[in-house]
Formats: structure tokens, C-alpha cells, sequence
């Protein structure tokens, strides 16, 4: 997803609390870093947290190698130091998690799930509704988007 797209994406207000129920709340300090800087060591990221409290370099390092676990950063050796990119972006993150989330749903509720998503979509503006279509579009449908 381009950074210009992404920055058009309305998330109801709530993503930062769907970042906090998926994210442990150092994980979440974490990649609020990284989203920031793209590219960091762990060194530069413990800096930054240390700037509004104090945590040991050990205990960023072992969040940090889970979050590349978890497939949200990734890390290559460059010396004697590991260097972290982020392998997800924000938008590209809660867009997993809300598609992870319709499914779920989709499964426990059948199409009750699909006929209570269609009468909310009824409801939604036009034009607001042109910008999903576009988003729609520009994210595909998910498994095969990059067939």
C-alpha cells in the first residue's frame, strides 16, 4: 500500500485500541518506533522508549526478536549488531486483523455475519463509499491480491 493511500484510509477512531488488543503494550511502544523510522537497532529503539521511562536494552531485544516471530519486523546482520525493518506497516497490520476479524465473524455467524455487513454497507454515504471502492480495489481481496 502506497504511504499516500494510506494516509486516506478512515479507522473509525478505534485502531489504536485494536493495535492495543492484538499488541502487548511493549510491543505496541515498539512498533510505534519503528512505523516512525522505518529501520532501527535495537540500541536506537531502547533510546527512544527511554526518552518517557527507563527499560533494559535485553528487555527491547526479546520483544523485538518476537515481533520478527510474528512476522511485523524483520532483521538482518550488519556487523556485530542486528538492524530491524518493518516487515508490516500500521495500515497493512489492522488491515490483517480487521479481515482476520469479518472472517471470524463470517464463520461463527454464516451469513448472518454477510447480511448484517451488507445492511451496514447499505448505510454508508456515496462518496465515502467511491473512496472504499478505490481501497477496495488498491488492497484486492486478501489470499490472492497479488495474483
Amino acid at each position: 500500500m502506497s504511504a499516500g493511500k494510506k494516509d486516506k484510509v478512515w479507522t473509525g477512531g478505534k485502531a489504536d485500541s485494536m493495535l492495543k488488543n492484538l499488541l502487548g503494550s511493549l510491543e505496541l511502544e515498539i512498533m510505534k518506533v519503528m512505523w516512525g523510522v522505518g529501520e532501527a537497532t535495537v540500541q536506537q529503539v531502547t533510546d527512544a522508549i527511554k526518552r518517557r521511562r527507563l527499560i533494559a536494552y535485553t528487555t527491547v531485544m526479546t520483544v523485538m526478536v518476537h515481533l520478527v516471530d510474528k512476522g511485523l519486523l524483520t532483521r538482518t546482520k550488519q556487523g556485530k549488531k542486528y538492524s530491524y525493518l518493518v516487515a508490516k506497516s500500521r495500515q497493512e497490520f489492522l488491515h490483517e486483523a480487521a479481515r482476520s476479524r469479518v472472517q471470524n465473524m463470517i464463520d461463527d455467524l454464516g451469513d448472518l455475519a454477510v447480511a448484517g455487513f451488507l445492511g451496514e454497507i447499505s448505510k454508508i454515504e456515496p462518496d465515502r463509499l467511491e473512496q472504499l471502492r478505490g481501497l477496495f480495489q488498491e488492497i484486492g481481496t486478501g489470499d490472492n491480491a497479488s495474483e
